[in-house]
């Protein structure tokens, strides 16, 4: 019996992670992007974790999760533990989007959001989250919206 798939299997692409140095600094979103752009070539999402010194100088950088084509579950609770156990000032983190498109989803949006009031609780500065699509970036700390979820914790009702 023939089977009704005559065509060779499609080789899925193949992306290195890239090395970083750690002396970079962290703390702008161009420099994030320049750092881990070679995940915007990855076939599926990637979620990362950048944790840096009192300098924005990365102690650890970690694949905190490794999703789909469209998606990747995110903890913010493990988020945290990381930067506590590393003894991290603050952090940073970077997402891409295989579909090039870096515009963050409503679910991205949210769980910025969570991060950030974790963030805030336990005293550890979130700088940015970068998400990387095809030779671009979108910045929430650029955007104004790190600012905009750090306002919003500070105002919620008791």
């Amino acid at each position: 019996m023939k089977l009704p798939f005559t065509k060779k299997p499609v080789k899925m692409p193949v992306f290195e992670r890239p090395e970083y140095s750690e002396e970079i600094n962290l703390a702008s979103s161009r420099a994030v992007f320049d750092a881990f752009k070679g995940y915007a070539r990855a076939d599926r999402e990637f979620f990362c974790v950048c944790y840096l010194d009192t300098k924005n100088r990365a102690i650890e950088v970690v694949e905190a999760s490794e999703g789909t084509i469209d998606s990747a579950a995110v903890y913010p609770r493990e988020i945290i533990k990381g930067a506590l156990i590393l003894g991290a000032a603050s952090i940073v983190c970077f997402h891409n989007h295989p579909s090039g498109d870096p515009e963050p989803s409503l679910c991205d949006r949210e769980i910025m959001k969570d991060i950030v009031f974790a963030c805030k609780v336990m005293q550890i500065r979130f700088l940015d989250h970068v998400i990387m699509g095809s030779n671009c970036y979108y910045s929430f700390a650029d955007k104004g919206l790190i600012e905009d979820y750090g306002l919003s914790f500070l105002s919620m009702n008791r």
